[in-house]
């Protein structure tokens, strides 16, 4: 590898972990507040946020990596250009199509890299994080438990426990205040109860057995119902919304490329919406190739704005992030319909920011060279 290879390669390189690190922060910021709410409010030990965190990281890093690919390439040609280095490496015999070399490179290792995160990451880690959810919620169910005590640690709910087996799977003598609806609060007491695991929904299920529920209205306290029953189940959440809050992805985003084209050829036989799973089997292919797309309009772009810095770089990459992910979610949204192909969907933005760069790409080389040919015969003078 020539030098002057490794040392656009070097600057890229510097610049795309910096912008990693700050476009991944920013993203993450909301769920690493939410994360730490869980320590504080929720007592969740510290190794168990450290998993929960690293298992929504790399959908994330799904994102930011094109993200930080596209400011590397903004960034790093904009100083040569802004340093007049371009000029000297045009004088010198290299072509911007030569140049542009490294950074296809750059961006192919990007592109393996977000591949490898969408195709295998993505898809393990939400699945870890669906059972480390679950094993959350069911440890909070059971140790949360004390006899004799009001518990109040789910939301919404009191409850009380007069005995329970060694095993907190088993309760005796259960009494329940239920307030999560104003509108309809409930008083349930019931002579035993079990706590269910309910993995599919990362849930545990309250069972009550041989008990009542009492009814009464906060606008009319006159009004009274009550109803016996042999069986009663309610869910016990750690949290409502824990999954959403910190970004649960679909189901079809967990899926691999082999179980989405399964699914797709189930639902078709059957008649059934694939479109969705369609959509996400594109999606996991044209996201990756974003990193080759930005690198391709970045290097041309960064060397005719001409500026220097990171912050710069930064700056000019927002409005083009912005405009190529609303295509891809405007895409995404009408490709689930059904109202346009899944291909045309997901691939548009990829296609417009592509044929985008190749005509800048087109007409930085031939500005450069007029102004290689205009340094040339002052030089002459």
């Amino acid at each position: 590898m020539k030098i002057i290879d490794r040392y656009i390669l070097e600057e890229m390189t510097s610049v795309f972990l910096a912008g990693l690190a700050i476009f991944t922060f920013v993203l993450l910021m909301g769920k690493i507040l939410r994360l730490m709410e869980l320590i504080i409010t929720k007592g969740v030990g510290v190794i168990t946020v450290l998993k929960l965190f690293a298992t929504i990281l790399p959908s994330f890093l799904a994102l930011t990596v094109p993200m930080a690919g596209l400011l590397a390439a903004l960034s790093a040609f904009g100083r040569l250009a802004a340093d007049g280095e371009l000029i000297a490496l045009k004088t010198a015999g290299w072509s911007l199509y030569r140049l542009i070399l490294p950074a296809l490179f750059f961006g192919f290792l990007t592109y393996l890299l977000t591949l490898f995160l969408m195709l295998v990451a993505v898809p393990r880690s939400n699945h870890v994080f669906k059972d480390l959810v679950y094993r959350l919620a069911r440890t909070k169910a059971t140790l949360g438990l004390r006899e004799g005590v009001y518990n109040s640690d789910f939301e919404g709910l009191i409850l009380y426990v007069e005995k329970l087996d060694e095993g907190r799977s088993s309760l005796k003598g259960v009494f329940m205040a239920d307030s999560r609806d104003p509108e309809a609060p409930r008083i349930i007491v019931a002579q035993e109860g079990q706590l269910v695991p309910d993995p599919r929904r990362l849930r545990m299920v309250l069972r009550l057995l041989q008990g009542g529920v009492h009814f009464t209205s906060p606008r009319d306290p006159a009004k009274y119902r009550s109803l016996s029953f042999a069986t009663y189940e309610m869910a016990l959440d750690l949290n409502p919304g824990l999954s959403e809050s910190l970004g649960r992805a679909k189901g079809e985003a967990e899926m691999t490329l082999r179980e989405l084209s399964r699914k797709i050829n189930d639902l078709r036989a059957q008649g059934g919406n694939y479109h969705p799973y369609l959509v996400e089997l594109h999606k996991k292919l044209a996201l990756p190739l974003a990193c080759l797309v930005f690198v391709l309009l970045g290097t041309p772009l960064g060397i005719k704005v001409k500026r220097s810095g990171r912050a710069s770089g930064f700056l000019l990459s927002i409005p083009i992030l912005l405009a190529y992910y609303i295509l891809l979610v405007a895409g995404e949204g009408l490709g689930d319909r059904g109202r346009v192909p899944a291909f045309w969907a997901i691939w548009t933005p990829n296609l417009l920011l592509g044929v985008l760069g190749g005509l800048f790409l087109i007409a930085g080389a031939r500005e450069l060279s007029i102004l290689e040919r205009i340094s040339f015969w002052r030089t002459r003078d």
